[in-house]
């Protein structure tokens, strides 16, 4: 048997799995033209391994006219479909390219299911089907486009220069991403001690926030595609890039806080009305007796001792409400910003693996 296909669609770890799954005869694994012309007289079935992260290109299309060259029953496998979400899309794209006629057998397969016995790998199906080896399944000869490989500097160089200058942009727009990140939330932190008297405070806070965390997202996305641009210039073939898909939000925000009654504002009343009395003895009441209104100014003393009360109580209350809203609101802020670096970090991970993929699968300089 050979397996044939480009790096990213590992076809060695499709080899192992073969193995895995009862393939007791050779197998051989090729990846580029010249190995698969090498040996394509000594095999009796191949199989062109397909990567499920994106579209076959113009590598593909020069494997599988190497095997139509020699008549060898070859099936399409595409393979780490347990990988990416995506593969029925990526899959039909590809087939529609390699085999518009639809001549040839296709398998889905997971390698890694494969170790476990695992009939939901395809592997087995694939084994059983090459075991068959049906005549008809012998691909068409069709016109292909740079037939030949073309020569080009050292693949090994071009591989590590596009990688290393993809993830220092990677790296570096992860750092801008934090820095502003962490800019906004501290000027936003500023403003609290003085939004937090505002009614709408606990409603406010979490829609700046919401913007902010939009913005750095929308931001960092678009830092992320002008590093991949730069990555794949010049490549054979530049494919769309597949969507990142959804990061986590992490867990819940912290709860909105609420107002609740203490011990201490009891005592802080009855403390408040004592002194309100007292100082409506001790410097109204003489007052009132000094203008002669007898009861009636003791009365008046007593009140006035309970409204100055009450606006000690309100002062305390006021002052206790707007500490316990900016603590809310630090730990808030914390917490988002904690999330969103996160959520950043690991679109960054995410990024740099399907970068490194189509790198490693379409490194090849275009020619004009």
């Amino acid at each position: 048997m050979l397996i044939a296909g480009m790096a990213g669609a590992d076809p060695a770890g499709l080899a192992a799995a073969v193995a895995t799954a009862g393939w007791t005869e050779r197998v051989v694994v090729a990846t580029t033209v010249a190995e698969v012309d090498a040996v394509s007289g000594e095999v009796a079935v191949a199989v062109l391994a397909i990567d499920s992260s994106m579209p076959a290109g113009d590598e593909e299309d020069v494997l599988l006219a190497a095997l139509a060259d020699a008549e060898v029953p070859t099936a399409l496998a595409a393979c780490r479909v347990d990988a990416f979400p995506g593969w029925p899309k990526v899959l039909a794209a590809s087939r529609a390219r390699l085999d518009p006629d639809r001549r040839l057998p296709v398998f889905a397969t997971a390698a890694v299911l494969a170790e476990v016995q695992s009939a939901s790998s395809g592997v087995p199906a694939l084994v059983q089907w090459c075991r068959e080896r049906p005549a008809a399944a012998v691909p068409a000869r069709r016109a292909v486009v740079h037939r030949e490989e073309p020569r080009s500097e050292p693949l090994a160089a071009v591989r590590a220069d596009r990688l290393a200058g993809m993830r220092a942009g990677i790296v570096s727009a992860r750092a801008e991403a934090v820095e502003a990140i962490r800019a906004a939330v501290t000027e936003l932190g500023r403003s609290v001690p003085e939004a937090c008297t505002a009614p709408e405070f606990t409603t406010w806070l979490p829609a700046v926030l919401d913007g902010l965390e939009r913005r750095a997202a929308a931001s960092f996305g678009q830092r992320l595609d002008q590093v991949r641009s730069a990555a794949i210039c010049g490549l054979s073939r530049n494919p769309a890039p597949q969507a990142l898909g959804e990061e986590s939000r992490g867990g819940p925000d912290v709860p909105h806080p609420q107002a609740r009654r203490r011990p201490e504002d009891a005592m802080v009343l009855l403390v408040g009305a004592s002194m309100g009395f007292g100082v409506g003895r001790m410097v109204i009441t003489p007052a009132l007796q000094w203008v002669g209104l007898g009861a009636v100014g003791t009365v008046l003393a007593l009140l006035a001792g309970i409204a100055l009360a009450g606006w000690v109580v309100t002062v305390r209350r006021s002052a206790a409400e707007r500490a316990r809203l900016e603590r809310w609101a630090a730990e808030f802020i914390a917490a988002r910003r904690g999330r969103l670096e996160h959520r950043i970090a690991a679109r960054a991970g995410a990024a740099e693996a399907q970068f490194t993929r189509e790198i490693w699968s379409r490194t090849r300089v275009a020619h004009g």
